[in-house]
């Protein structure tokens, strides 16, 4: 196939049309439709606006990838996420639009965002007012999720804490862990793969690949807290919850290889 094809020249138009509108819209809605609409004083219904908000964002960007022959969207377990409130969705992460999926799938929920994109010109307004989690490191972090998920919301994150490299195993941190350890919260996990792998890290955001992409998302059945059989550790006891805490994730990073395998990615 020609390197530069027709097809992928429109492709790579759309793509980058697309998150220029998209963050063009950002700012948009932070400098006007987000203060409207959350003029109401509860905080609670200014979060779900927002929020509200943000999945129509998210659902019409993936709208226009896939009209225009850009991506195709392949998804499995769905129904599992229609009663995700109270759990924590742990997801690998190949690409920069997972969040944009996922979140289009779910708008109710609360995410992990990076610290930057909370003072970002284009995006900071309405992820502070959608009320996401900023990922500070260290306890703050554990505490803000725990809050979250045991306030009833569902709660999305990134174990990898930014994108895996395409082909290398997959490196979980343990705020994850740490998370589960002390909210005693269903887990969900969330497969992903994009074929061929697009939005990567070290990627041009703008090249699209020589053919579409085809994202694949695959909801799994919830796994209790006592499913890796780690969480069973003295309150306050620093070194077995650091020890627990080390092996959840081993088992953490065990489950989701040996998931994506069955779904035909491997590990060099």
């Amino acid at each position: 196939m020609n390197r530069w094809s027709l097809d992928r020249i429109w492709r790579t138009l759309v793509t980058v049309l697309c998150f220029v509108c998209f963050a063009l819209g950002g700012m948009l809605l932070s400098l006007t439709l987000i203060p409207l609409l959350l003029f109401p004083r509860q905080p609670e219904l200014k979060r779900q606006r927002a929020r509200q908000m943000a999945g129509y964002g998210f659902r019409l960007l993936l709208g226009v990838l896939r009209l225009s022959g850009c991506m195709r969207l392949e998804t499995s377990g769905l129904e599992r996420l229609k009663s995700a409130d109270g759990c924590l969705i742990l997801a690998n992460h190949p690409s920069y639009i997972d969040v944009v999926v996922l979140l289009s799938l779910i708008p109710s929920a609360n995410c992990v965002v990076k610290s930057t994109l909370w003072f970002n010109p284009f995006y900071g307004g309405v992820v502070r007012a959608a009320g996401y989690v900023n990922n500070t490191v260290g306890d703050a972090l554990i505490d803000a999720c725990t809050t979250a998920l045991q306030g009833g919301e569902a709660l999305l994150l990134f174990p990898e804490g930014t994108r895996s490299m395409p082909g290398e195993p997959l490196r979980f941190r343990r705020g994850a862990a740490h998370i589960v350890m002390k909210a005693a919260v269903p887990v969900i996990p969330v497969i992903i793969v994009c074929d061929p792998p697009v939005l990567t890290k070290g990627t041009a955001w703008w090249l699209a690949p020589e053919q579409a992409f085809t994202f694949r998302l695959a909801v799994q059945a919830p796994l209790t807290p006592g499913y890796f059989a780690m969480t069973d550790l003295p309150a306050g006891d620093v070194e077995p919850v650091a020890i627990g805490a080390r092996r959840l994730t081993d088992g953490l990073e065990e489950y989701f290889s040996r998931e994506l395998k069955l779904y035909g990615y491997g590990y060099a």
